[in-house]
């Protein structure tokens, strides 16, 4: 695969989840942000399984270099996605969409504490993004809330996610980590919810749409 290529899908990823926002906020009126995590990424796992066999191997995977690194990103996911929907209880898809997308400086910031030194052109892309996401996301100043804090705090996770899926990915099969990262973050979130909220069928069932 090309630089391009790679680009085009990472592009198409930030779409896809970019449309995502406006469901995520509709699913709060009907479920618990944990039971709706929990659904949501099986779903996703399920989804990718057909494709698992997408990727050539060349060589064997290493099971445990899989585990772990599925593992810890699924865990940054995790605690990402549960402040970012929590986040979206007290403010807007727009303010969460923008917030969340300060993840493009946080990464090469958190790169440097790692010794990963960023090029130039790389911060001028990323400054130019948020300025962008903000122009395309806010109607009004923005104020930090409650909500916005809480989203804030996500962005951070999702940065860290960002890191562990550099360092592990390499060499792994990429729908296999992805596979591991979803369940890991549907087996803590059930388990979360089924602790913290009153999940039910029903509401579920009432909620399908944004779920789906």
């Amino acid at each position: 695969m090309t630089q391009r290529q790679a680009s085009y899908l990472l592009l198409l990823g930030a779409a896809i989840w970019g449309f995502a926002f406006v469901a995520q906020k509709e699913a709060m009126k009907f479920m618990g942000p944990f039971t709706f995590n929990g659904i949501r990424f099986a779903l996703g796992a399920i989804s990718i399984l057909p494709f698992l066999n997408i990727v050539k191997e060349g060589k064997p995977q290493p099971f445990k270099r899989l585990l772990s690194g599925g593992t810890l990103a699924g865990l940054a996911i995790f605690l990402g996605v549960s402040f970012q929907q929590f986040g979206l209880l007290y403010t807007t898809a727009g303010k969460a969409g923008f917030i969340t997308g300060l993840y493009v400086i946080l990464v090469p910031l958190l790169g440097l504490l790692l010794g990963k030194p960023t090029r130039p052109l790389i911060w001028l892309a990323a400054a130019l993004a948020t300025a962008g996401l903000y122009l395309l996301s806010m109607t009004s100043s923005l104020r930090m809330g409650k909500g916005d804090l809480l989203v804030l705090i996500s962005a951070f996770f999702w940065a860290f996610q960002i890191h562990i899926i550099g360092h592990f990915s390499p060499n792994l099969n990429p729908i296999k980590l992805a596979t591991v990262e979803f369940l890991t973050v549907s087996l803590l979130s059930t388990v979360a919810g089924f602790l913290t909220e009153n999940p039910s069928v029903s509401a579920v069932l009432k909620g399908w749409l944004p779920v789906v």
